[in-house]
């Protein structure tokens, strides 16, 4: 369920020629908590209504991605009680990020605020595109970009525990031991992902 704050947020949204969006929906879902910060080191977010259109329906367009998901944030989607968050990346970004994460260098390979239990994937190498981020440990089938392009994981799971990515015969495309941040794959063909094994 989205909270006030997000609800406000996503009305702001509606009908506004220019929106400034300082700060990001509380997911309340996943138990994440909006980053505080110097005003400098936040980031303004400013879209037109022609971006807030086009995000709102590419948003739309995943919501069943992982089974019946909720969306939390201008750019974020939850699934499973927020076990499993899909991102997308902002207008005129490359990479996938909260709307109140920090702009520094490691915010590209942030993986549910670091959290360790975590597991994250990335549609494009060099943690671009679009993350979903991933807690449980099973096997995800995977939706469309991530079923076409895998291109960097963090695993942030307990020590020593893998990640799989599979194609449809269950073969062994990349695998990820953590704690490990891979900025490529190596998934030449990645058409042929279909399976994501956390906690492989």
């Amino acid at each position: 369920m989205k909270s006030e704050r997000c609800k406000t947020m996503l009305n702001m949204l509606v009908g506004t020629a220019l929106a400034t969006l300082p700060v990001a929906c509380a997911t309340e879902a996943s138990g994440d908590q909006t980053t505080q910060g110097a005003p400098e080191e936040v980031s303004t977010i400013r879209l037109t209504a022609a971006q807030q259109e086009a995000l709102q329906s590419e948003v739309i367009g995943h919501l069943n991605d992982y089974g019946k998901g909720t969306q939390i944030g201008i750019n974020q989607v939850s699934f499973h009680d927020g076990q499993t968050i899909l991102i997308l990346p902002l207008p005129g970004e490359a990479k996938a990020r909260t709307v109140d994460a920090l702009i520094t260098p490691a915010a590209a390979t942030d993986c549910h605020g670091n959290q360790q239990g975590w597991a994250c994937l990335w549609q494009g190498t060099n943690f671009t595109g679009m993350r979903l981020e991933h807690f449980n440990c099973e096997t995800v089938v995977l939706a469309s970009p991530f079923n076409g392009s895998t291109g960097s994981i963090y695993n942030n799971q307990t020590a020593g525990t893998q990640t799989l990515v599979l194609n449809g015969s269950s073969q062994i495309l990349n695998a990820s031991q953590a704690p490990s941040r891979i900025n490529d794959t190596g998934v030449l063909n990645r058409g042929q992902a279909r399976l994501w094994r956390v906690c492989g």
